[in-house]
């Protein structure tokens, strides 16, 4: 039977050792909350570009060797040779995929003027995923004719060359008339061109065969197969370079990188720390209590009620902590929710302008992060810290109220 008015005399009384107790406790579950919710974040942040554009992998195959360009004009990016019609049907065919679509990613190295163009399919079949959501975000003029001669224009692009819906545009020596702009949604810039057009339009400019690509863009059914996914194809395809999630994280680098890719051993890791650290000022508040225990068990107390008074009282201790560490992570919460990331407007390599200098060059997009916090996160603590205590507290206190009555008589 627990005497709670002796629980509470001891912890009022003795204040100064159970704010100390309760604080270090409300400091390891601040840790492990903030840092659930960091990995969280992070991870978020990591599918945001790749949800946004519909898709979980992004699929293109490396040249043998990537150097500045020896000729000028239209031509495949390093990191986007060819694709075939049987390699592009395989990928489409993979398991766990649900859907699946093939674009032209061109680069042109003219004089004057370095920039990127997507050739997008016109069929109504067609997957709207990745550049082909550019017909999603039109918000000026209309979307080219298929076959036409007549493409899209980025919207910072269009204004830094002043490109209007009319205007005409040189690409490669053959003249193409701007038919709309548009506005390239948040998170989405990861594919991002300067100019679309028709798939076939691309196609020509390049000298590509009929039907083949050299982007392709797969949405699995289920996300938690994306890497599995990933895997079997750089299994199958030569030079295979698949992006997906964990590469954007890769991105990020640093600490971002190591608690978004890891967050399970990165929480683990931070849980055992915390045990540690409450274990530690379990132990030392027992061992200040020796001579009580002993009064105690002097005054007619039996070991299992010294047990009982013990466990409550670290529980208690717990439960305060887990609620003082909500504090402190409703705090962090706010100071986390200032942070910015920057999304990169292109992979590494994508971009013509990463290899010259002169170009429009995109700017990074600055997103916030993205901390969401359940009503798990307000109930738990508190619970799990009280649970957590009381068993450490039963554990250790049983060691320390083993002795026989004469032991403790002698104590006193």
């Amino acid at each position: 039977m627990v005497q709670w008015h002796y629980l509470w005399g001891e912890a009022t009384h003795r204040w100064k050792r159970t704010a100390l107790t309760s604080a270090g406790i409300a400091m390891a579950v601040a840790l492990v909350v903030l840092l659930d919710l960091l990995g969280r974040a992070f991870a978020d942040v990591s599918t945001l570009p790749f949800r946004n554009l519909s898709t979980d992998l992004i699929v293109q195959r490396a040249a043998t060797q990537s150097a500045l360009p020896k000729q000028m004009g239209i031509m495949l990016p390093y990191s986007a040779q060819p694709i075939t019609d049987e390699e592009l049907m395989r990928l489409s065919a993979e398991e766990d995929v649900e859907q699946a679509a093939g674009f032209v990613l061109l680069w042109n190295f003219g004089s004057g003027r370095f920039f990127s163009i997507s050739g997008i399919p016109h069929d109504d079949g067609t997957p709207t995923l990745g550049p082909g959501k550019a017909r999603d975000w039109l918000i000026k003029g209309r979307l080219p004719a298929r076959g036409a001669r007549e493409l899209l224009v980025e919207r910072h692009y269009g204004a830094f060359y002043r490109l209007e819906p009319g205007s005409t545009v040189d690409l490669g020596g053959t003249m193409f008339e701007v038919a709309g702009v548009i506005d390239i949604k948040e998170g989405s810039q990861l594919v991002a061109s300067n100019f679309y057009m028709d798939i076939d339009q691309a196609r020509h400019l390049a000298a590509l065969p009929p039907n083949t690509v050299n982007q392709v863009l797969l949405k699995v059914a289920q996300m938690e197969r994306t890497e599995a996914v990933k895997t079997r194809i750089a299994g199958w395809l030569p030079r295979a370079s698949v992006m997906s999630p964990d590469t954007m994280l890769g991105l990020f680098g640093g600490i971002s990188s190591v608690v978004g890719r890891f967050r399970l051993a990165t929480l683990l890791g931070g849980g055992l720390a915390a045990l540690a650290l409450v274990a530690v000022l379990i132990y030392g508040a027992l061992q200040e209590r020796r001579k009580d225990i002993a009064l105690l068990r002097t005054l007619g107390w039996t070991r299992r009620q010294v047990h009982a008074q013990l466990i409550a009282e670290t529980a208690l201790q717990g439960i305060a902590g887990g609620l003082l560490g909500l504090i402190l992570v409703a705090v962090g919460v706010s100071l986390l929710g200032t942070v910015s990331l920057s999304l990169p407007a292109s992979l590494p390599g994508e971009n013509p302008a990463d290899f010259l200098t002169g170009s429009f060059r995109s700017a990074p997009e600055s997103i916030r992060l993205p901390i969401l916090v359940t009503n798990l996160h307000w109930l738990l603590p508190p619970a799990v810290a009280g649970a957590m205590c009381a068993l450490l507290g039963g554990w250790i206190s049983s060691r320390q109220t083993l002795g026989s009555l004469w032991a403790s008589s002698k104590a006193v």
